[in-house]
């Protein structure tokens, strides 16, 4: 039976972090719960992926994310300035 990293305690399914390789329980598994010390990695991809640690979406995928992101940054931007403008 391995034991928990964080807790100790005793688990016939462990979970092995792909980000530190120390092994937790279930409620240590995810990396913001256990402090893993390689956080910043986690950080860069979303719950999603996290949760699987899948392989990453297709570049045309990830471009048209992108391009959402930055339409919605402009017409939040273009909505502050107009407000501005009135005030």
């Amino acid at each position: 039976m391995a034991k928990c990293s964080v807790c100790g305690e005793g688990t016939n399914m462990p979970y092995t972090c792909n980000y530190c390789g120390r092994v937790h329980c279930k409620k240590h598994k995810l990396p913001e719960n256990h402090n893993c010390p390689n956080i910043a990695e986690t950080n860069t991809l979303g719950p999603e992926l996290r949760r699987g640690h899948q392989t990453a979406p297709s570049s045309s995928k990830s471009k048209l994310k992108d391009r959402r992101v930055w339409i919605t940054v402009a017409v939040v931007l273009v909505g502050l300035l107009t407000v501005f403008l009135l005030l």
